[in-house]
């Protein structure tokens, strides 16, 4: 039995007639199936619990990276091979795994799947001390890229873009604001309990990457593999905002900005981070709280995707 979890919000409402195209693909083909919609911030790590104790062969799921992320929170370790249809406004997670399901051929594979196998992808924690654990698919970050995630969360353009198919632009415009405006603070960063330290003056943020990608399709990480249990660091230091616009520009090219002077990538499974002032921080998109501490690391356990 082929079970599923519509995010019906996702891509500004728009999901509902991906899952319908593959419910009708599933009843032609004669293959019984069962749809489950989220109705509130959380249902998704809910429902998956529950469809999980069932006769699920494989948990379907249609949504964004924001989607995923609000999966990952759940029993992950009781779930079943998870067949995941991205339909956001970025995606990394699709792009970065290299996934071969999208919202066009999505209605065929769930039909016949044979050519596809699950595949184990680690997921990451960040931890703010005080709060509770966070956990991510795809990266965590502090610093501009949770600044512009603060944006999208308040402000109204990502609705608008979307209902033109434009959000992946929401991005681009909140980005540029951050890139000429975001805080640059020193700080100390600390290696899998002190094998590296690292002190460093004016940075524009970190990020730690489970997968290549974030930010609808920076490429931070190029380094990244999803299953071998480490997390690749990405911390850009810029004298100036000039400076650091380069460097964004040259992580869209390859990633050539590991390269450039001022950017860190580094490699562990546990990375402490201490800033001489609070700034925002986001697990996957989803923004959290202002903090001058945080903790990235890798968790012990993984979700299988259907690749």
């Amino acid at each position: 039995m082929i079970r599923f979890i519509l995010n019906p919000a996702a891509k500004s409402w728009h999901a509902g007639s991906c899952m319908k195209a593959i419910s009708q693909a599933l009843e032609q083909a004669g293959i019984s199936h069962e749809v489950r919609e989220t109705t509130h911030p959380g249902h998704i790590a809910q429902l998956a619990g529950e469809l999980s104790q069932l006769d699920t062969d494989m948990l379907g799921v249609v949504g964004g990276d924001g989607t995923l992320n609000e999966l990952a929170a759940g029993p992950v370790e009781s779930y079943p091979p998870v067949f995941y249809v991205p339909y956001g406004s970025g995606n990394d997670f699709a792009r970065g795994i290299g996934l071969p399901i999208n919202a066009k051929n999505a209605p065929s594979l769930a039909v016949d799947h044979s050519n596809l196998s699950p595949r184990a992808v680690d997921i990451g924690l960040a931890q703010v001390p005080g709060r509770a654990d966070r956990r991510f698919m795809v990266s965590g970050g502090i610093g501009f890229d949770a600044a512009v995630c603060a944006d999208m969360l308040k402000g109204k353009l990502k609705k608008r873009l979307n209902r033109l198919k434009l959000g992946f632009l929401t991005y681009f415009f909140y980005g540029i604001k951050n890139m000429l405006f975001c805080p640059l603070v020193g700080g100390t960063l600390t290696l899998d309990g002190g094998k590296k330290v690292l002190e460093f003056k004016n940075m524009a943020f970190l990020s730690a990457h489970n997968l290549p990608y974030e930010g609808g399709g920076f490429y931070f990480a190029p380094k990244a593999l999803p299953g071998d249990g480490q997390l690749d660091l990405c911390l850009i230091t810029a004298r100036n905002h000039f400076r650091f616009i380069l460097c964004l520009a040259a992580s869209v090219f390859k990633g050539r900005h590991i390269k450039m002077k001022g950017v860190h990538y580094l490699r562990c499974q546990k990375a402490e981070l201490q800033l001489d002032q609070a700034l925002w921080m986001h697990t996957d998109g989803e923004l959290g709280e202002k903090t001058d501490r945080i903790v990235f690391q890798t968790a012990d356990i993984k979700i299988s995707i259907m690749q």
